[in-house]
């Protein structure tokens, strides 16, 4: 199971419980700027660490909100991908996905990436 504490806007420490030296610091706000993001958009990458606990991560932007998924699916291939230069920037994601006007539907560890039906929350986590 994955902590995950806000320590900022678009800032959060991760760890994966029971797996020592887990935690990690994601920084979204170099990807925001640099690209100039606004709206309602989210930003997909793969975890860094750890290796036996992978899983995707998603910034939501609505809500200012970072969470851990095993899987996900997206109802339209209209996805941008988005890089930093790592000489550059020194924070982590370097490289995201991004799907611009979507809502996140949580269930379970799986995710509904849903930008053109209007979907009924029935989880109790509707981003």
């Amino acid at each position: 199971m994955k902590t995950i504490q806000k320590i900022g806007k678009a800032k959060f420490k991760v760890s994966t419980d029971n797996i020592p030296n887990s935690e990690i610091e994601l920084d979204f706000n170099p990807i925001i700027d640099n690209f100039k993001l606004e709206g309602d958009y989210l930003l997909l990458h793969f975890q860094a660490k750890p290796k036996e606990s992978r899983q995707w991560g998603v910034y939501a932007s609505k809500t200012d909100s970072y969470h851990s998924i095993k899987e996900f699916d997206l109802d339209r291939p209209q996805v941008r991908s988005l890089h930093l230069d790592e000489t550059q920037h020194k924070t982590v994601p370097t490289a995201v996905l991004l799907v611009e006007n979507s809502r996140l539907i949580l269930i379970d560890d799986c995710a509904k990436f849903c930008t053109t039906c209007q979907l009924i929350d029935v989880s109790g986590d509707s981003l």
